[in-house]
């Protein structure tokens, strides 16, 4: 009688948007480090500021809108003012960018394994601290103009515009919005398993 040999073989298959998610999470963390670095959150005629820095710009506005207790022209200081607001938004922000990097590094480390309990922690992990980032970005980015609006009668002027950097927190809030979706949607099949089994028929000969 022929022999039958059979051998299992288990195929992995990654689902496209753990991965997308992933890139998601990289490019936002990337624009948070940007908005938390720069000073281009708030602007008016040659004053702008950041979170933890306001400069002054060499321009004729300078002198004929100044803004009380500003920099000097062509340099920049720690914010002079009350500035609970702005402090509260930026150690918001920086739990964000904390978020996301480990929600960067959860993500990843379900991506390399190969347990499937593990890749559901790790899955669980990466949504509940984008979910953390999510909140903490939208608390600063809207609570921001709210307490500035409240308090632009110390800035001395009332012409001001919210500048790129600003912009830019919405961006990373946007995109880990964006990876948050991705992991929840995709929470129920994290990973696909195929078993092919294998029947070999030899030659009778060899029975």
């Amino acid at each position: 009688m022929p022999i039958q040999t059979t051998t299992v073989e288990t195929v992995t298959v990654v689902r496209p948007l753990k991965v997308i998610s992933l890139v998601c999470l990289c490019l936002s963390l990337f624009l948070l480090v940007i908005a938390l670095s720069t000073t281009y959150w708030l602007k008016t005629y040659s004053f702008h500021t950041g979170l933890f820095q306001e400069c002054t710009d060499r321009s004729v506005g300078a002198l004929s809108n100044p803004v009380p207790n500003a920099a000097p022209e062509g340099q920049c200081q720690p914010p002079a003012r009350n500035t609970l607001f702005v402090r509260t938004a930026a150690v918001l922000i920086i739990v964000a960018a904390a978020a996301t990097l480990f929600a960067i590094f959860v993500n990843t480390a379900g991506l390399r394994s190969n347990d499937l309990h593990r890749k559901y922690v790790f899955y669980k992990a990466a949504t509940w601290l984008s979910l953390l980032s999510v909140l903490a970005e939208l608390v600063a980015l809207v609570g921001f103009p709210i307490c500035f609006y409240l308090s632009i009668h110390s800035y001395g002027l009332r012409n001001w515009e919210f500048d790129w950097s600003y912009g830019v927190a919405w961006g990373a809030l946007l995109f880990v919005f964006g990876a948050l979706l991705l992991l929840i949607c995709d929470k129920e099949h994290e990973e696909v398993y195929y078993k092919e089994k294998t029947i070999y028929n030899p030659p009778n000969e060899f029975a």
